[in-house]
């Protein structure tokens, strides 16, 4: 899981920090250009070190490199490296902005967070990429395939569908990745983010492919829609919506927006978040991300909804009030901190789509 250091900040003193940022780099980049730092820290703690000599890193990287299991260049790539014909990288992170790369992506973070023995994590790593870079298109499109490749190399005699806090933090993991590579524009893959200097999160033109590519990385993934073609990527702002925690909705509007959910769209919080609102967004979230998949996520969701609209018909609710209080066994969870993390930094770096965003020169 990623490395989370700023446990003494509250969220909202983080969320204040990362748009203090904004212009940071001015000594580097055009005056005219508006841009926020993406810290070191969060990048390498997103990122991987599993396939560094010993299946640990221990110096700081010059480069964080980025591959995908749908790209050619990156599985041949990954190929001479699991074949020991090309050195492999201290560091790399996975991009899966389409949804068969993030399928078979997910299971073989869920290894990697499973296995704790570095050595035999990296030899198993090696095998998993050289049995999926034979067949990559099989894999991508027969994803169940690849699950029980994995499952039947998974670590300490435990149950692939059972260890279910590796699976979740796999989806965690890389939903954060995509997050950093969207804000740093680089989705494109093969490629690399230099650790020589600072990350940029450079400013993006409302309605660009860029634009859409952040706005679908930054929403919450389990009601994402499948994303595997040009016609779906061109009508991801059409299926965004900015929800406003603090306004209240009627029933009927409760139903629709539990419609819209499950029609596939891209949700991002928007609106005035303080204190109080983004602890309990926070809150809330968290327990989403314990759960191992996308599927038992939205039926949580949906559960969610379901109460909602019940409340709902004695007079409109907001979703701050529809949050509730964090179930018990989520609370219980030895992953529940580490949820609330990941659920504080996709908070951050969605606040950084509106500090980015300009609209489309006249």
């Amino acid at each position: 899981m990623a490395n989370h250091n700023l446990k003494n900040l509250s969220v909202v003193s983080r969320l204040l920090l990362s748009l203090l940022l904004a212009f940071g780099l001015s000594s580097n980049l055009h005056a005219q250009t508006k841009a926020l730092v993406i810290p070191a820290k969060d990048v390498l703690g997103y990122s991987f070190d599993w396939l560094a000599g010993g299946g640990r890193a221990d110096t700081f990287p010059a480069e964080v490199v980025v591959y995908s299991l749908g790209c050619g260049k990156c599985t041949d790539a990954l190929a001479a490296i699991a074949s020991g014909y090309q050195p492999a990288p201290d560091r790399f992170m996975l991009a899966a902005f389409h949804s068969r790369d993030r399928a078979v992506s997910i299971p073989l973070i869920a290894y990697g967070l499973a296995e704790g023995d570095p050595k035999a994590r990296r030899s198993t790593f090696l095998e998993l990429l050289r049995i999926f870079t034979i067949d990559p298109d099989h894999y991508r499109n027969n994803p169940s395939d690849w699950e029980t490749t994995v499952a039947a190399r998974w670590p300490g005699g435990v149950d692939f569908e059972e260890d279910t806090i590796p699976r979740a933090f796999a989806a965690n993991m890389l939903d954060m990745q995509g997050r950093i590579l969207a804000l740093a524009d680089k989705l494109a893959v093969p490629n690399a983010i230099p650790m020589d200097r600072p990350t940029a999160a450079l400013e993006v033109e409302r309605g660009s492919d860029r634009y859409n590519a952040m706005v679908a990385m930054l929403s919450l993934s389990w009601m994402r829609p499948e994303l595997n073609d040009a016609e779906a990527a061109k009508n991801i702002v059409k299926r965004a919506r900015s929800i406003d925690p603090l306004k209240a909705l009627t029933r009927p509007e409760w139903v629709e927006l539990k419609k819209w959910t499950n029609k596939g769209g891209y949700w991002i919080w928007g609106g005035r978040l303080g204190g109080d609102t983004l602890g309990d967004i926070v809150d809330w979230q968290a327990q989403f991300l314990l759960l191992p998949d996308d599927a038992s996520r939205l039926a949580r969701h949906n559960r969610w909804f379901d109460d909602a609209i019940t409340r709902a018909e004695n007079g409109p609710l907001t979703p701050m009030e529809a949050f509730g209080i964090a179930d018990i066994d989520a609370l219980a969870s030895p992953a529940w901190g580490a949820a609330q993390a990941d659920a504080e930094m996709q908070l951050i770096f969605g606040s950084y789509l509106g500090s980015l965003t300009v609209d489309k020169a006249e």
